[in-house]
C-alpha cells in the first residue's frame, strides 16, 4: 500500500496509517483529510478508523501470511529485543501524534463553545481511563505469556518499561493553562490586548451585606493587534496560491485591483505586493433580542479582510478576521477615536516601516483600501448624520433630501460630489462652532482620514444587501403585489402560489415565509436571502396573470435588470454605462407609478452604483452578507455575560489559531459515492479521452460535490460560456473526481431565447452528446435549476439567472 504524501510502500494499513502519524505528523480532528492514493482511487476520509477499513475491505494488502511469527510468543520473542530505547525519535514522534490528536478533540470543544469548566472535567476523566486502560492492557498482555519462567520475567519486565514509556497523552491539557500553553506553541495565534476607554460609577449589590455601593468601573474594549494578524494570515502554507492574480489590462472588472481606485492609488499603483486591508463595522445582539436583555449586551465588531486573495476565498469565513470587539453603548459615550486609535497606530506604522512576513524579502507595505458594512455603520464610523430623514443624509454627495425624488443622474447640478477638500472644510466648520448639529450631513471627522493613504471620501463600498434585498426590493415588491391584489387576484391566491411554488434544489432552504402586505411599512417582513429568491421568482409566480403591457410589471422587470448587473461577480466598464440608464429609468417610472409614494433614501444611494464599480470594481465583493455570517459564531458561543468581549474575542482567536494553519483552501466537500472505472460509467471513453487516461482508470462518483462553497449535484445546470450573448447552458449528468480535478458529465441545453416577461432564459433539452467539464472552466460558478411557471399548461423550462449574463 502507498503513502499518498510520499508515495512509499507499506505491507498493511496499520503500518500505512502508523507512518502518516509518525513520518508525516498526521493527526485526528476535523481538518484531516487522508487520500486513498492506491491504484488511482480518489477516496477522501477524514478518520484514521475509516481510512483503515477502507484499505482492508478495498484494497489487499501485500504482505505474504507465510511469513513471520505466526503465534503471540513468537512475536513477543522476536520483536520485544527491538523495541527503541525510551526517548528515541520515532518514540517522542508517536509520543507528539498522540497528544496532538487529543488536543485537536480538546480545541474542537473550545471551538464549539464548550466552557473550560466542562472540557476540565473531560479531559481529567479522559486521563484516567486512559491510565485504567494502560493498566488493563499490561495485565491482558501478561496473562497470554506462556513462556519458561526465566524468559517470561525477563519479557514481562520488558512489558512494563514498554508502558511506562505510554504516557498518557491527555497529562499535558489537564489544566487550562497547560492548553492555552500548548494551543499556543502548537499553532500560534495572535494575543489580544485590552484598552480602558474611561471609568464611570455603577451601582452594584454587596452580597456580604445585601446593600447597594456605588463602585468604580472601568469601561474597556478588546483589540487585536492587525500587524501581528497579518503576520500569522502570511504563514499560511498556500498563501502564494490563494492570492489575487495580476490585475487585467481590459475592459472587463473581476475584483478591487481592476477598478480605477485602485490603478491611481498612492500606494496600490507603484507596489503591486502592498496589504490591501478592508475594513467592516457593524452592531449584534448576544442576547435575545426579543428579551428584557436586549441592547444591554449588544456589541460593536470590527473585521477584516485580505483583499489581495482572490473573492472565492474571501468568501470563507476564516479569512475574516477580527479586530476589535467592544459594546456598541460605548461608542455614544466615548466615540469611535478612542476604539480606533489603537488600530490607525498599527496602520500608520504599515504604512511608513512595513512589516517584514514569510513570503517576501523585502518589508511589505500596506493600509485600509475600503471600509465596508451597512450605512448606520458607516455613518456612524465616518462621521456623518446617523438619521436618514435629515436634509443631508448622503455620505458621496451634497443632494439635498428632497431632491432624492427627482434627481436620479450624477451629472445633474443638484448632485455635487464630496471631495477631500469639501470634507475637510466641512470638518473645520463644526470644530470652529460645536454647536452646530452638523454641517452638510457632516457630525465630527473622523481619525481613519489621519492615514496617508486613506480618506472617507474616497470610500466607494456600498450595501447592497440592505439597500436592495431589505430595501428597495421589498419596498416594491410589496406595492407591486398590492397591485395585483387590485386587478389581477385575491390575497388567499398570493399566499397559496408563494407558498406553493416549486423553487428548486438551490433555494429549498431559502423560500420564503407568508409575506406580510398588511402592515403598515415598507418591507414584507423577509430577510435578505428570502427576498432575493422571491425577487428573481416573482416573475414564474405571476406572471400568467398579468398583462404583456403592464407598467407596473415592468417596473420589476427594471429592477432585475439592476440586480443581475449589481450582484455580478465580474462587469464590463461599458455596462456601467447600460446600468446608469437602467437606474435612472426605473426611479423616473416609479415616481410616474406611485406619485403619492416617496422614493426611498437607498433608492438614491442606487443612482451612485455605476460610479463605485468603476471605482472599486464588483460590488458583490464588499457588501455585508459575509461579514454578517460571521456574527453567528460570537451569537453561539457566548454562556457567561461576565467580560463579554474578552470572553469572545478570546475564543474566536483560539478558533482562528486552530483552524487556520491547516485550512485548505481548495477542498472539495463531497458526498455519497463510490470507486468505479471509467469503462462501467455512462460515458466513460468520453471522460477518458477528456482527461487522457486509459478506460480501465478508477474514478470516484459521487451524488454531489461543494467546491468554494458551491454545489454541483445531478439535475442542477451550468454555465459553460457566452456565445453570441446568449449563455450556453448544460445539465449535470454526474459528478466526479480524478484525483485533485472536479470534473461534471454534462448533457447541452439549447437556450432558445430569453423570455423577458419572465426574466429568464427558456431552454429545451438536445440530443447532443455529453460533455465532461473541469468546474475551474465553467462561465459562471454558481449552479442553476431548471424551473417552470406557475401556469399549468406552460411546459416551458427555464432558467433564472443570479447575475448578468
Amino acid at each position: 500500500m502507498l503513502c499518498f504524501i510520499c508515495k512509499s510502500p507499506h505491507a498493511n494499513a496499520n503500518s500505512l496509517t502508523k507512518h502518516l502519524k509518525l513520518i508525516h505528523g498526521l493527526c485526528s480532528g476535523k481538518t484531516l483529510r487522508l487520500k486513498c492514493g492506491q491504484a488511482g482511487c480518489s477516496k477522501v476520509y477524514g478518520t484514521f478508523s475509516g481510512f483503515r477499513k477502507h484499505l482492508n475491505k478495498a484494497h489487499e494488502p501485500c504482505s505474504d501470511p507465510g511469513e513471520g511469527p505466526s503465534t503471540f510468543d513468537d512475536l513477543a520473542a522476536s520483536h520485544f529485543d527491538e523495541l527503541p530505547a525510551k526517548g528515541s525519535p520515532s518514540d517522542s514522534v508517536l509520543k507528539r501524534s498522540l497528544v496532538d490528536s487529543c488536543a485537536s478533540t480538546v480545541a474542537e470543544l473550545k471551538v464549539a463553545g464548550v466552557g473550560e469548566t466542562t472540557i476540565n472535567s473531560l479531559v481529567i476523566s479522559m486521563e484516567e481511563i486512559i491510565d485504567d486502560i494502560h493498566n488493563q492492557a499490561n495485565e491482558s498482555v501478561k496473562k497470554c505469556l506462556t513462556l519458561p519462567e526465566p524468559m517470561k520475567s525477563d519479557i514481562e519486565s520488558k512489558i512494563d518499561q514498554c508502558f511506562e514509556k505510554m504516557e498518557n497523552p491527555f497529562g499535558v491539557l489537564n489544566s487550562e493553562t497547560k492548553r492555552r500553553h500548548y494551543f499556543t506553541e502548537k499553532w500560534g495565534g495572535v494575543d489580544l490586548v485590552e484598552y480602558v476607554l474611561g471609568t464611570r460609577f455603577d451601582t452594584l449589590c454587596n452580597r456580604t451585606t445585601g446593600a447597594y455601593d456605588q463602585v468604580v468601573v472601568a469601561d474597556k474594549f478588546v483589540y487585536i493587534p492587525i500587524l501581528k494578524t497579518l503576520q500569522f494570515i502570511y504563514k499560511h502554507p498556500n498563501i502564494k496560491e490563494m492570492m489575487q492574480t495580476s490585475s487585467s489590462s481590459g475592459e472587463i472588472l473581476h475584483d478591487l485591483c481592476d477598478g480605477d481606485l485602485f490603478k491611481n492609488h498612492g500606494l496600490f499603483s507603484k507596489q503591486k505586493n502592498a496589504i490591501q486591508i478592508q475594513l467592516f463595522y457593524d452592531d449584534f445582539e448576544t442576547a435575545n433580542p426579543l428579551g428584557s436583555k436586549r441592547g444591554i449586551h449588544k456589541l460593536g465588531a470590527i473585521y477584516f479582510t485580505v483583499r489581495n486573495f482572490s473573492p472565492k476565498y474571501n468568501s470563507n469565513l476564516l479569512n475574516i478576521h477580527l479586530v476589535a470587539l467592544f459594546h456598541a453603548q460605548d461608542v455614544k459615550m466615548y466615540g469611535f477615536s478612542k476604539i480606533l486609535e489603537p488600530l490607525v497606530q498599527d496602520i500608520k506604522i504599515l504604512e511608513k516601516d512595513g512589516i517584514l512576513v514569510p513570503l517576501y524579502d523585502q518589508p511589505v507595505y500596506g493600509t485600509i483600501v475600503q471600509v465596508t458594512g451597512d450605512n448606520l455603520g458607516l455613518h456612524s464610523l465616518f462621521g456623518f448624520v446617523e438619521s436618514f430623514s435629515a436634509r443631508y443624509c448622503c455620505r458621496f454627495c451634497l443632494a439635498e433630501k428632497e431632491d432624492f425624488q427627482t434627481e436620479f443622474d450624477e451629472d445633474s447640478p443638484k448632485i455635487v460630489m464630496r471631495s477631500r477638500a469639501l470634507h475637510a472644510e466641512h470638518c473645520q466648520k463644526m470644530q470652529t462652532n460645536p454647536s452646530l448639529p452638523y454641517v452638510m450631513g457632516v457630525k465630527r471627522s473622523c481619525i481613519l482620514n489621519s492615514l496617508q493613504y486613506f480618506n472617507t471620501c474616497e470610500n466607494f463600498s456600498v450595501d447592497i444587501m440592505h439597500d436592495i434585498l431589505e430595501g428597495v426590493a421589498q419596498y416594491e415588491m410589496k406595492l407591486l403585489l398590492l397591485h395585483l391584489i387590485d386587478k389581477y387576484t385575491t390575497s388567499k391566491e398570493i399566499d397559496r402560489r408563494i407558498k406553493s411554488f416549486n423553487y428548486g434544489y438551490m433555494e429549498q432552504s431559502n423560500k420564503p415565509p407568508p409575506v406580510k402586505l398588511g402592515e403598515d411599512s415598507n418591507n414584507l417582513g423577509l430577510n435578505s436571502i428570502q427576498s432575493w429568491c422571491l425577487l428573481r421568482n416573482l416573475p414564474l409566480i405571476f406572471g400568467d396573470l398579468v398583462c404583456p403591457n403592464d407598467q407596473h410589471w415592468y417596473l420589476l422587470l427594471l429592477l432585475l435588470q439592476i440586480v443581475n448587473i449589481v450582484f455580478s461577480p465580474k462587469l464590463s466598464k461599458g455596462i456601467t454605462i447600460f446600468l446608469k440608464h437602467l437606474i435612472a429609468e426605473h426611479h423616473r417610472l416609479f415616481k410616474h407609478l406611485f406619485p403619492n409614494k416617496r422614493l426611498l433614501p437607498k433608492h438614491h444611494f442606487m443612482v451612485h452604483y455605476p460610479m463605485c464599480i468603476l471605482k472599486i470594481g464588483p460590488l458583490l465583493h464588499s457588501w455585508c452578507m459575509r461579514y454578517e455570517a460571521k456574527h453567528n459564531f460570537f451569537k453561539k458561543q457566548l454562556k457567561s455575560f461576565k467580560n463579554v468581549t474578552k470572553t469572545l474575542a478570546k475564543k474566536h482567536q483560539t478558533q482562528i489559531a486552530y483552524r487556520w494553519q491547516t485550512f485548505d483552501p481548495n477542498g472539495v466537500i463531497i458526498g455519497p459515492g463510490k470507486m468505479e472505472t471509467l469503462n462501467v460509467l455512462d460515458w466513460g471513453d468520453e471522460m477518458a479521452k477528456h482527461i487522457h487516461v486509459p478506460i480501465e482508470t478508477k474514478v470516484l462518483n459521487v451524488k454531489w460535490a461543494k467546491h468554494h462553497g458551491n454545489i454541483y449535484r445531478s439535475g442542477l445546470v451550468v454555465c459553460l460560456r457566452v456565445h453570441c450573448e446568449m449563455p450556453v447552458f448544460h445539465k449535470i449528468h454526474q459528478v466526479v473526481l480524478k484525483g485533485e480535478r472536479l470534473l461534471l458529465v454534462t448533457l447541452a441545453l439549447q437556450t432558445v431565447c430569453l423570455e423577458e416577461h419572465f426574466n429568464a432564459y427558456k431552454v429545451v433539452c438536445t440530443k447532443e452528446g455529453p460533455h465532461v467539464v473541469d468546474v475551474k472552466e465553467l462561465f459562471c460558478y454558481k449552479a442553476f435549476d431548471i424551473q417552470m411557471s406557475y401556469e399549468c399548461d406552460d411546459k416551458s423550462l427555464f432558467i433564472v439567472p443570479y447575475q448578468f449574463l
